[in-house]
C-alpha cells in the first residue's frame, strides 16, 4: 500500500442498500451452512433471518478500514486483497495472547514481500456478514501504521477475498461480503461487467500498450506499474514527478508519476488517468488497478466467478 496525494475522486451517488432489491444490487440472502474454504478454516456466512445487514467502512489514504472483532476483542481492519495473506498485526496478536510460530515463509502485498509468521486458534468476526475460524499469518505492521498515523490490527486477504463475492458502495460507504454468486446488479441499474482473466487480474490499455492488471483493493493509487511495464510504457520518463511512499514493512517507496494517460478496460475508457511506478512487484501482473479508480463506482468483486462489475445509477460514460 502506498500513500501518495490521494487523488481527485468522484463518487457516483447510488441508493441506499437493503436486503432485496434496493440501491444498485440485488442480494440473494438466506441462512446457509458453514462454507468450507481450507482444511484449516470455517467461513460462516450470517443469513437474512441472523441479522445480515451491510458493513459500514471508513476510508483513510484512499483504502477501506472496518470495525470487527478476533477473539472476541475489537479490531481494526484492513481490506485488501493484494496481501497474499488473511494476517494480523504481530503487536496485536501477542496482545489477545496468542502464540506466533514462524514459518520461514513469506506474505505478499502488492509492492512487496515480508516475514510471515502464524497463530492458531483465531476467530475473526466481520459484523452481520460471516464469522471466520482459522489460523492466520502474523505480520509486523507497526513500521506502516506508525507511517501512515492509523492503527492495523488485521488485513482481510487475498486468501479470504478470493473464495467469496464482495460489493462496495462508496459514497454510502457500506459493503458487504457474501458467497460466491450471491450478489449481481439490480435490474435497470447500468453495470458493465469486466471479465478476470487470471485470479483477480484483468486485460487493460494505458495509451494503447496491453496491460495485465491486479485488482487491488489495498492500493490508494489508480494504475501502478511494474518496472517492466513503466520501461516499456515510458522509455523516456523525464517528465515523471518524483514522490514517496511507504511499503508494508515500512521501507520507503520511490515513487514516480506521469499524468495525463488513457486507461481502457472492459470497454470503458477514461482519460487523464496518473499512472506511476514503485519499483520491482512480487507477482506476475504488469501492475495494479487500485481504488483511485474501483473507489469511483459501486463494484461487485466475485473472484470465484471471474467477474468484476461496476455499477452506477445513471448511463452516462
Amino acid at each position: 500500500m502506498s500513500t501518495p496525494p490521494q487523488f481527485y475522486r468522484i463518487l457516483h451517488l447510488v441508493g441506499m442498500l437493503a436486503m432485496s432489491m434496493t440501491g444498485t444490487t440485488a442480494i440473494a440472502q438466506e441462512a446457509r451452512p458453514p462454507l468450507q474454504i481450507k482444511q484449516q478454516a470455517k467461513i460462516t456466512f450470517v443469513g437474512q433471518d441472523m441479522g445480515w445487514k451491510p458493513l459500514p467502512f471508513e476510508r483513510f489514504h484512499g483504502v477501506i478500514f472496518f470495525q470487527g472483532t478476533i477473539n472476541g476483542v475489537p479490531a481494526t481492519i484492513l481490506l485488501d486483497n493484494g496481501f497474499s495473506h488473511t494476517t494480523l498485526d504481530a503487536g496485536f496478536a501477542r496482545r489477545i495472547g496468542l502464540n506466533i510460530h514462524e514459518t520461514g515463509q513469506t506474505a505478499r502485498s502488492g509492492t512487496a514481500e515480508v516475514p510471515l509468521g502464524m497463530a492458531e486458534g483465531v476467530s475473526i468476526d466481520v459484523p452481520h456478514q460471516l464469522a471466520l475460524s482459522t489460523a492466520t499469518g502474523v505480520v509486523d505492521f507497526s513500521a506502516v501504521s506508525a507511517r501512515i498515523k492509523h492503527p492495523i490490527d488485521a488485513v482481510l486477504g487475498g486468501d479470504l477475498i478470493g473464495q467469496i463475492a464482495l460489493s462496495i458502495y462508496p459514497s454510502q460507504k457500506i459493503m458487504m461480503l457474501v458467497p460466491t454468486g450471491r450478489i449481481t446488479p439490480r435490474p435497470g441499474v447500468h453495470s458493465r461487467e469486466i471479465p478476470l482473466v487470471s485470479g483477480d487480474q484483468i486485460d487493460a490499455q494505458v495509451n494503447g500498450q496491453p496491460l495485465r492488471l491486479q485488482i487491488d483493493l489495498g492500493s490508494d493509487g489508480v494504475v501502478s506499474l511494474s518496472d517492466t511495464a513503466w520501461k516499456r510504457l515510458f522509455p523516456e520518463d523525464g517528465h515523471a514527478t518524483k514522490e514517496t511512499g511507504t511499503r508494508f514493512e515500512g521501507a520507503d517507496l520511490a515513487v514516480r508519476r506521469i499524468a495525463g494517460n488513457k486507461l481502457t478496460f472492459g470497454g470503458a475508457n477514461v482519460e487523464g488517468v496518473p499512472v506511476e511506478s514503485s519499483g520491482p512487484l512480487p507477482g506476475n501482473q504488469d501492475g495494479l488497478l487500485g481504488q483511485g479508480i474501483l473507489g469511483t463506482a459501486d463494484i461487485i468483486l466475485d473472484i470465484p466467478a471471474k467477474k468484476l462489475i461496476l455499477m452506477r445509477d445513471d448511463v452516462r460514460n
